[in-house]
Order: C-alpha cells, then structure tokens, then sequence
C-alpha cells in the first residue's frame, strides 16, 4: 500500500470520528466494565480544551434515550461543549440512603465511575477539567445534587431537574465549597413531590425513609444557606409561550456572594424535562410544560458561571 494512500485513509477515518460525533465506549473501573456515549463537538480537536457536561439518566433510563429526552448535543455544538451520558448498573444510580425504583448496584462506586471519567475526557478528548457540570432528571437529578456534594472539588455546577434529597440526608448535605445550582422542579410532579414527602407513585415495595424527600421550596433555602446566600431574590414570570400547556414557569435568582442559586419554579410541570417529549403518559409522570425548554436554560446558566 502506497504511503500516500494511507495517509488518505487516516484522514477519511478522522472525518468520519469528527462526523459521528457519538462515540460509545466502556472503561474499567473498581473492577466493574462501565459504559458511556460521548457526544463531540463540531471540530473539537481544534479546541484547546472543551467544558465538559455530564447528562445523567434517571432511574430506568439509558444513555440513547437520555440523549434524544435532554436535547443538549446542538447546544453542546454551537457552544463547544462535550457531553457525557453515563450508564449506570442496572440502569439505577448507586446513592447511598437514596432508594432505587427496581434493581442497584449497591457495590457500584458511582462517584468514582464520574470522576474517572472526567480524568479520562481530558486525557483523550482536552476535556477542561476546571470546567465540569452536571445535570440530570428524576435519580439523575438526585444524584447531580449528591455530585454536588461529593465530588464538590471537581465540579463547576449543577443543574438538577425534577430532584430533591431525602429528608434524612439533610443533616448530612453540604458544599465543603459553594456551588453554583440551577434546580428546575414542577408544582405537580406525582413522584419527586414538589411539597416534599412520598410521591404517588412510591407505593408496596418502594416505601421507605429514602423517599421521603425534602420540600422543593426548603431545598432551595438550604441551597441558599450553603452558597452563602441573603434571604433576598428576584422573581420574574417566564413567558407564557405555549398557552395550551397547561403550565406556568417563574423564575427565581438568589442574591448570593459567590456561586449563583436559581430556581425555575414550574407551575402545573409534572416529572418532565420542559420543552422536550412526553415520554410516558400523563398519568404517570404528569405534564410537560412548553414554554421554555430546560436545555436552553441549562446551557445559559452554565455558561453564565464559566466565564
């Protein structure tokens, strides 16, 4: 073979990468064979380094479907932005005193798991490890917020969706360093109760302290108090854009010294990503709200701490 050609080859093979964009992968961690997809920016390999976003699945769910749900990849592309979808064992988040709907990994080390593949995406890919951020819904909310805390050295920010803590985890919570949160949670959520407590759904096998979580509205005011915040904020209603919704967002930002705190208060939102699918009946995780869509919010909100 012709060294021309093969250069040729190499050149088509980088193409085709750079056109996939999608590439899934495994890694070995504590012994375990752990999966993820990573979503590439448009020409990141001319990109010094590149902000990384983790995109965590909710009890369930997988990393295809978590994909196409969060629409964050024509973002992610116009703002440079890697995006990491994880895969957790048996489709649950390991999070200690936080129970899963079906089966967990309970040896599974999933903070590890993220932090090495923060390590991993600078090494191969010029991930910016002084610019990581999560977001996520439902368990992938819950274990944004757990992130948050544990892994509180290496993350930029956070922006959980549908989540909250166990009211026994309260006690315990806490930023070692503030940080900066954007928390997106519907008045009318039948699982993640917005007034705090046991969802509707959490009945027979799935009843247990781990469930019964903190009001949204507390949350939020512990948020504060760990972000070193007053008691003083703005709130300014979101434009009504789809009146057939059935929803109303307001917007709340915090007065706050050093990492930001906002809420986006969804009225008649049900366990949904705003602006995205439907993705089980009504009956079950309630309404999707249309007047915004949480990936442009996220997005702003990231980039809003990141400069």
């Amino acid at each position: 073979m012709k060294p021309h050609f093969i250069v040729v080859l190499l050149i088509l093979a980088s193409s085709t990468l750079l056109a996939q964009q999608n590439i899934d992968k495994t890694i070995m961690v504590d012994g375990k064979q752990r999966e993820y997809t990573i979503h590439l920016p448009y020409d990141f390999d001319k990109l010094k380094k590149a902000p990384i976003l983790f995109a965590l699945h909710g009890s369930g769910g997988k990393s295809e479907g978590t994909q196409r749900l969060y629409q964050l990849d024509a973002l992610a592309d116009e703002y440079g932005y890697i995006v990491i979808y994880p895969q957790a064992i048996y489709k649950n988040w390991n999070i200690p005193d936080i129970p899963a709907y079906g089966d967990i990994d309970a040896s599974a080390d999933d903070v590890h798991f993220i932090s090495e593949l923060i390590d991993s995406t600078a090494i191969l890919y010029k991930g910016d490890t002084d610019k990581v951020f999560v977001t996520g819904l439902s368990r992938g909310g819950k274990f944004a917020l757990y992130l948050g805390w544990k892994l509180n050295n290496r993350i930029k920010a956070i922006a959980p969706v549908c989540a909250s803590i166990p009211n026994e985890m309260v006690k315990d919570f806490r930023f070692p360093k503030p940080m900066p949160t954007l928390i997106i949670n519907g008045t009318a959520d039948p699982l993640v109760n917005y007034n705090g407590g046991y969802g509707r759904m959490n009945v027979g096998q799935y009843v247990g302290s781990g469930f019964d979580m903190m009001p949204t509205e507390d949350l939020v005011k512990r948020l504060t108090v760990l972000d070193k915040c007053d008691t003083s904020y703005t709130t300014t209603n979101m434009p009504n854009n789809n009146a057939g919704d059935e929803c109303t967002a307001i917007r709340y930002v915090y007065k706050c010294a050093t990492a930001p705190v906002e809420f986006i208060k969804v009225v008649g939102g049900g366990h949904t990503w705003p602006g995205s699918l439907q993705y089980l009946p009504r009956f079950i995780v309630g309404n999707v709200c249309l007047d915004f869509n949480a990936a442009d919010e996220i997005f702003s909100f990231f980039r809003s701490v990141s400069k």
